[in-house]
C-alpha cells in the first residue's frame, strides 16, 4: 500500500510518498518540491513503480510519468483517487488494469466523437432549422437532425455562407448518401 500527497498551484508544488508491504513501512516518506530529477525518481512516481507499476522500459519517451499512467493525473483529490482504486480493484495486476482503463478511454473519446458529429457548433449559422431539416428530409426529431445540422456547418466552414436553396440542395444529396430519402425524392417518384 502507498499513500501519496501531491499539491500543486499555478505549475508550482510538492509530492510526498511512503510504501508499506505486509504493514511494515518499507520506503518513505520521500518528499520533494524540486521537480529538476527525472520523473522516475519523483516520489509518487517511485511509489508507483515499487508497488508494481511498469516503469518506462528501453525507448519510452521522456514524458513517461507514472503517475499520470496510473490515472492519478485525472483526480484532482484522495476521495477521487480512492472512488478510482475501488473501481480497479477486481484487477489481477497493473497490466490487467492498465488494458481495462486504456479501452474504457478510447471507448470515451469514440463516443465524444460520435456526439460531436451530431452537435451544432457554437456560433456558425445555418440556413435551415431543425424544422425546416425535418420537413424536408421527412424525418423527425433527433440526432439526424443534429447531424444535418452538423453536416451544413461544416459547409458553411468549408465553402462560406450558403443560400437556403444551395443549404437544401446539400442536403438532399447528403441524405442520399446517408441513406435517407428526401420529401421532394419521395413525391417525385410518386409523380
Amino acid at each position: 500500500m502507498a499513500h501519496v500527497a501531491a499539491d500543486f498551484w499555478g505549475g508550482d508544488g510538492e509530492q510526498t510518498a511512503a510504501v508499506w508491504r505486509a504493514g511494515v513501512q518499507e520506503w518513505g516518506p520521500v518528499h520533494t518540491s524540486d521537480f529538476g530529477e527525472p520523473r522516475e525518481s519523483w516520489p509518487i512516481n517511485a511509489a508507483l513503480a515499487r508497488l508494481g507499476a511498469a516503469p518506462p522500459g528501453p525507448g519510452a519517451p521522456d514524458h513517461h510519468d507514472l503517475f499520470v499512467e496510473v490515472g492519478l493525473g485525472r483526480r484532482r483529490d484522495e476521495e477521487d483517487w480512492r472512488g478510482a482504486a475501488l473501481k480497479a480493484s477486481d484487477a489481477a495486476d497493473y497490466d490487467e488494469w492498465h488494458a481495462r482503463d486504456q479501452a474504457e478511454r478510447e471507448s470515451e473519446q469514440r463516443a465524444a466523437a460520435e456526439r460531436a458529429l451530431h452537435e451544432r457548433l457554437p456560433d456558425i449559422p445555418v440556413p435551415l432549422n431543425g424544422k425546416d431539416i425535418s420537413a424536408l428530409l421527412d424525418i423527425p426529431e433527433g440526432r439526424t437532425i443534429g447531424a444535418a445540422i452538423r453536416h451544413l456547418q461544416q459547409l458553411h466552414i468549408d465553402h462560406g455562407p450558403q443560400s437556403r436553396e444551395a443549404a437544401e440542395t446539400a442536403l438532399r444529396v447528403w441524405a442520399a448518401g446517408q441513406g435517407l430519402r428526401s420529401v421532394a425524392a419521395g413525391r417525385a417518384e410518386g409523380a
